[in-house]
């Protein structure tokens, strides 16, 4: 299991770019700050239709939620997938590059939240 004193590492291994800005937090406090830079970045990459990039930030998020702890598993659904699905995708070319990007590890939770279904009995 990923835990969030292990984050930092493997974003900044996938994402070389997000090494500078990661590193303002001490990371073993700061999992919501590091994960909230993250999703800047990522939501940065959807903005500017960066596909490619969007796609290995998507694959880093996915290993994170998937293989992470319980604390660094909230901080994803909680920060990352929870702004991701509240983007308006009003272009229908993006709103499906972005869906065939989602990870399945995340995929029905970020259609909940995208769509307004009730979540209340996680």
């Amino acid at each position: 299991m990923i835990n969030q004193y292990e984050v930092p590492a493997c974003i900044e291994d996938a994402l070389p770019e997000l090494r500078r800005p990661l590193h303002q937090f001490p990371a073993v406090f700061h999992i919501y700050e590091t994960v909230t830079c993250f999703k800047d970045y990522m939501l940065r990459q959807l903005q500017e239709h960066n596909f490619s990039t969007l796609a290995r930030c998507l694959q880093v998020a996915g290993r994170l939620y998937e293989r992470g702890n319980p604390v660094v598993r909230r901080a994803v659904a909680e920060i990352v997938v929870s702004s991701l699905s509240r983007v308006p995708l009003v272009d229908k070319v993006t709103r499906i590059q972005l869906y065939s990007l989602i990870p399945a590890s995340f995929y029905p939770l970020y259609m909940q939240q995208h769509l307004g279904i009730n979540t209340s009995n996680k």
